[in-house]
């Protein structure tokens, strides 16, 4: 078992012994051996275990002995998936939070597992997932609890906040679709709130807006498309709720980006629509890391948007 505390990351999984763990481990595995990447397993002891008598006392070495059988059967799954893959082992203790974040500073992918929504137990996973996909320096990928990964739509779906300034996030997309030989997807869903009526009854003004959005996107994917000439890009512009527009399209797609928006330095946050997306999207979700850039020159401050 290797170091935790020391070196850097490849493809890094957090698994916690659970069906839902194995399965980001399979899927963390494909993306190492994609990238050409050792594959880093790391599994968190808790720090301090309550105690109410001396009866109900866990040796440190019981915690210790689980842990390693943790990583021992999240080996096995990841040698199974690619039996030449370099992975390595990291027992860590702490805030599970922590020290994933801890691990995403190193890393150059960082894979954890979701709980199904549809179970109780997702109220304290969900904590830690929104808690590293809110603070993640490296790339995140969220696997859900019933993702079919040997299921392929051939289909790449980005979620676009603020047309316009979308560029990272769109050629990031646009290379994943190329490297799968699969159609991109550009979603970007709005709805401004109270005046829903009012954009009902003037439909000229919606379909205003909707093209005026539409061709933000298209004039960064112009660049980008020359890049990419094998890809086939769809732009889409819907008055919806971005959250339900998100998670309805997820259903059909092989990976969902989002990208986490610009912070103050010292906070970090997710919006309702990341965390909806995060807790109900069917396939995989990848978040990446904010960009620091000036306010955009339209402003949204009327309007919810992918992804607030």
């Amino acid at each position: 078992m290797s170091d935790s505390k020391a070196g850097r990351y490849g493809v890094a999984v957090g698994v916690d012994g659970s069906d839902q763990g194995c399965m980001a481990v399979r899927y963390a595995a494909v993306e190492a051996e994609r990238l050409r990447l050792p594959l880093d397993v790391v599994h968190v002891l808790p720090a301090d275990v309550p105690v109410v008598t001396s009866r109900l006392s866990v040796p440190e070495a019981s915690l210790q002995r689980h842990g390693a059988d943790i990583l021992a059967q999240a080996h096995q799954v990841a040698s199974q998936v690619s039996p030449t893959l370099e992975v390595r082992t990291h027992l860590r203790s702490g805030g599970r939070t922590r020290e994933l974040l801890a691990v995403a500073e190193r890393a150059e992918l960082l894979v954890i597992g979701s709980r199904s929504p549809r179970t109780f137990d997702h109220v304290w996973t969900g904590g830690t997932v929104t808690g590293v996909a809110s603070s993640a320096s490296c790339p995140l990928v969220v696997v859900p609890a019933d993702c079919q990964l040997s299921v392929t739509h051939d289909r790449i779906v980005v979620g676009v906040k603020i047309p316009g300034q979308a560029r990272d996030l769109l050629e990031v997309g646009l290379r994943m679709a190329a490297e799968r030989r699969a159609e991109l997807v550009v979603v970007h869903a709005w709805r401004i709130e109270g005046v829903y009526d009012d954009i009902i009854a003037d439909r000229t003004r919606a379909e205003q807006w909707e093209a005026e959005q539409s061709k933000l996107i298209e004039q960064e994917l112009g660049g980008l498309r020359q890049a990419f000439p094998g890809v086939e890009a769809h732009v889409f512009v819907r008055h919806e709720d971005p959250a339900h527009a998100l998670v309805r399209v997820s259903c059909g797609a092989d990976r969902l980006l989002i990208q986490r928006p610009p912070t103050g330095r010292w906070m970090h946050h997710l919006g309702r629509v990341a965390r909806a997306v995060l807790r109900d999207a069917r396939c995989p979700v990848f978040v990446l890391p904010e960009l620091r850039v000036a306010p955009p020159s339209i402003s949204h401050d009327h309007a919810e948007t992918l992804v607030s």
